[in-house]
């Protein structure tokens, strides 16, 4: 009888554990890397958005792309250097993007259609730098008057 509790509890036990990671395994959004700095990006759509600001306080760099509206704004790349002009990351964005630097400063580059950002930040242990990115209003999503 104690043999077929103790089977039992593994088996629960055991269909506890396989049940877990594959339900969380959906929701989670894939970390990327490049030489060492782990980033991850998206944003679109409500619960992309909220899975990834869940994650921020991962990241010492928080970007953020915008229209000149405050509407979230997508298909950005972002380029960061170091101050020699190295490139240590180039990846293609969503209205989110979260990396972790090393101490350091760095040239942080975006760019959206023929536009192109550009900031110089400081990164500082234990610090979070955050970065704006106001883009144009996309000419085709604009009624006509």
């Amino acid at each position: 009888m104690a043999l077929i509790h103790h089977a039992m509890l593994a088996a629960i036990a055991l269909a506890a554990m396989s049940y877990s990671p594959v339900a969380a395994q959906e929701n989670v959004l894939p970390v990327y890397e490049q030489n060492g700095i782990a980033y991850v990006s998206g944003g679109v759509g409500k619960e992309e958005s909220e899975a990834l600001q869940a994650t921020q306080a991962n990241y010492n760099l928080r970007i953020l792309n915008a229209d000149q509206s405050g509407h979230f704004s997508g298909d950005t790349r972002i380029v960061i250097s170091d101050m020699q002009h190295n490139v240590l990351l180039d990846a293609t964005s969503g209205p989110l993007f979260y990396a972790n630097l090393p101490k350091g400063r760095y040239i942080i580059e975006g760019f959206s259609d023929d536009q192109t950002k550009k900031k110089t930040v400081n990164m500082v242990n234990g610090k979070t730098v955050r970065i704006r990115f106001i883009w144009p209003e996309d000419m085709n999503n604009t009624p006509d008057d």
